[in-house]
């Protein structure tokens, strides 16, 4: 998978280069170039999978080959190592209640993602990063618990 930097004036880069970067060169936002379809399979038979193999089945497209399977699953696993019930609200409408992670924001889910994938990558190089966050909201609680103790990575 190829991602494009929406304002149009960075060349495409993979998923291991635009976690890294974070940000493209010309201050666009990193997007994918397409969005997988998810297979039928998966969406019929849906509540026979775990949510691990679920969200690995969503992002596997997105990661490609960047990173290895076995790793990636265990990022997933690292990712939504907590509860996140599916709640029905009334008749077929349904909520899913990304707010029960450590620091309580939906925003544990993409930055304890975020930073295992960043971690995986750093290690692999054998760099160190320093992330910083500027907040006032759940943010910053988010980042920082996402990353912390993420060998090779400071926040």
């Amino acid at each position: 998978m190829r991602y494009f930097s929406t304002n149009r004036q960075s060349p495409e880069v993979d998923f291991k280069q635009a976690t890294i970067n974070g940000q493209a060169p010309d201050k666009g936002l990193y997007f994918p170039e397409r969005i997988p379809e998810v297979s039928k399979k998966l969406i019929e038979n849906i509540e026979q999978y775990s949510n691990e193999e679920i969200a690995y089945q969503i992002m596997q497209p997105y990661v490609g080959d960047s990173i290895p399977e076995a790793e990636l699953r265990r990022i997933v696993s690292e990712t939504i190592g907590f509860d996140i019930p599916l709640v029905k609200i009334t008749g077929d409408i349904f909520s899913l209640e990304l707010y029960h992670g450590p620091t309580l924001a939906f925003k544990d889910v993409g930055a304890r993602f975020m930073s295992r994938c960043l971690g995986y990558f750093v290690k692999e190089q054998h760099q160190k990063v320093t992330v910083l966050v500027a907040t006032s909201g759940d943010t910053g609680g988010a980042v920082a618990n996402g990353f912390y103790e993420v060998d090779g990575i400071e926040v």
